[in-house]
């Protein structure tokens, strides 16, 4: 059995496009998860070829919550959230779990309300006012 720290090792951090409206999920994601933005970086003095009216969009932005981080920009060339992923949360108190999952689901649609599992989970899917979608899980054992 590894006994390897892996947080020393490598950090994974979802990196989410938008289409125009990245400053707005991350201050929302902000709120939700009770963290801060720690980077918002625009598309003005870029070096980059930017179209006319992205100056101001995000070229790259960062959230920090907990020991996590989500990392994201306004796509030059996104129409939409890309179906074939979810961004997997896993708490260790079922109260937390249904705060956060009341909260980030406000404006989008709840894809499977939390309820108890065969596999000893509390388990719930939304996708996000953004698109985003979202898979809760909270082990009962």
């Amino acid at each position: 059995m590894c006994s390897i720290q892996i947080d020393k090792i490598m950090i994974l951090a979802p990196y989410l496009s938008f289409n125009g409206n990245c400053e707005e999920a991350f201050q929302f994601y902000a709120k939700v998860f009770e963290g801060e933005i720690s980077i918002l970086n625009r598309y003005d003095g870029s070096p980059m070829e930017i179209p006319a009216g992205m100056e101001q969009k995000v070229l790259h932005a960062e959230i920090v919550f907990e020991s996590n981080r989500i990392q994201g920009c306004d796509d030059l060339k996104a129409t939409e959230a890309p179906a074939n992923s979810s961004l997997a949360l896993s708490f260790m108190e079922v109260f937390v779990m249904d705060r956060v999952f009341a909260n980030l689901s406000e404006g989008g649609e709840v894809t499977m309300p939390l309820q108890d599992t065969f596999w000893g989970a509390r388990f719930g899917m939304i996708t996000d006012k953004f698109g985003i979608r979202w898979m809760f899980n909270c082990d009962l054992n």
